[in-house]
């Protein structure tokens, strides 16, 4: 009598335990073009499965009897049913998509996802209005968000800190961020603007004068290196054999002739006793 009582008992508290999950469905945001993996629930990892069906809402999106998996409506194409673990795969979600999803394995409720698709964020724009005297400024964070893509929040950045704002942001002349940015975000993704300077604060002006400056200097600095080679070295530097990190490079060359008085090369010391015929 024990085994059918322990079984009894196994079963009823997998009915608790199933019963118990189903009734809290799992909260899932996607994004368009994402895809879902659906798990009926760890309570049928080591069951045998004989017949599996999804449910989308009260509808049935897929079903297995044992044998044949049957894919129904807008789900055909689109989703794969893994008959050893239940699990429903779902590709390129699209909207329509967002609902109730629930597993039903061996005649038994399994776990419910309460999916969400959304679609994404746009990279936003700030503007800016400021009263005719500049003392306020009002900068709006603005962006084409599609009806699907809400709820949005939005934020304010001075830099990577993130500013105690509501959606507008109100700037004064005791404001000291140089530069200000916002993003928008969903469940699903984020958008941030590009940099937008404080109008409180001046930018600062590029000098060309410096560039040409620097350029002249640098100019005035290569030429008398090669005047002061010149001058110590007695020849120009690419007459030179030696490299400019060689010692030699910057030492005065000297003959190794020596020139007569009529301005004739002389020959090598000791060359003419050995050279000279005897007589």
């Amino acid at each position: 009598m024990w085994p059918p009582v322990f079984s009894m008992i196994v079963a009823g508290l997998l009915c608790l335990f199933l019963a118990v999950v189903s009734a809290d469905p799992e909260k899932l945001y996607k994004k368009e073009g994402d895809d879902v993996v659906f798990k009926p629930g760890i309570a049928f990892v080591s069951v045998p499965i004989n017949e599996i069906s999804w449910k989308d809402g009260p509808n049935i999106a897929i079903e297995w009897d044992g044998h044949v998996t049957e894919y129904n409506r807008h789900f055909k194409g689109r989703s794969y049913l893994n008959t050893s673990s239940g699990e429903m795969t779902l590709k390129g979600l699209i909207v329509i998509d967002t609902g109730l999803y629930t597993a039903e394995i061996n005649g038994v409720h399994a776990k419910t996802y309460d999916l969400t698709v959304m679609s994404p964020v746009p990279k936003p724009t700030v503007s800016k209005s400021c009263d005719e005297e500049m003392t306020l400024c009002t900068l709006t964070c603005k962006g084409d968000i599609h009806k699907d893509a809400k709820p949005v929040t939005i934020s304010w950045w001075s830099g990577d800190n993130k500013m105690d704002s509501p959606e507008k942001l109100h700037i004064t002349k005791d404001d000291i961020a140089s530069e200000l940015s916002c993003t928008l975000e969903n469940p699903v993704s984020i958008g941030s603007s590009e940099l937008f300077p404080n109008p409180f604060i001046p930018a600062r002006k590029v000098n060309p004068y410096v560039g040409l400056t620097v350029f002249f200097v640098l100019l005035v600095a290569v030429f008398l290196t090669i005047i002061i080679h010149r001058v110590k070295a007695g020849m120009w530097f690419y007459e030179k054999e030696s490299m400019p990190w060689e010692a030699n490079f910057w030492r005065k060359h000297e003959g190794t002739y020596a020139a007569d008085s009529n301005g004739t090369p002389a020959q090598k010391r000791g060359a003419t006793d050995e050279e000279t015929p005897m007589t």
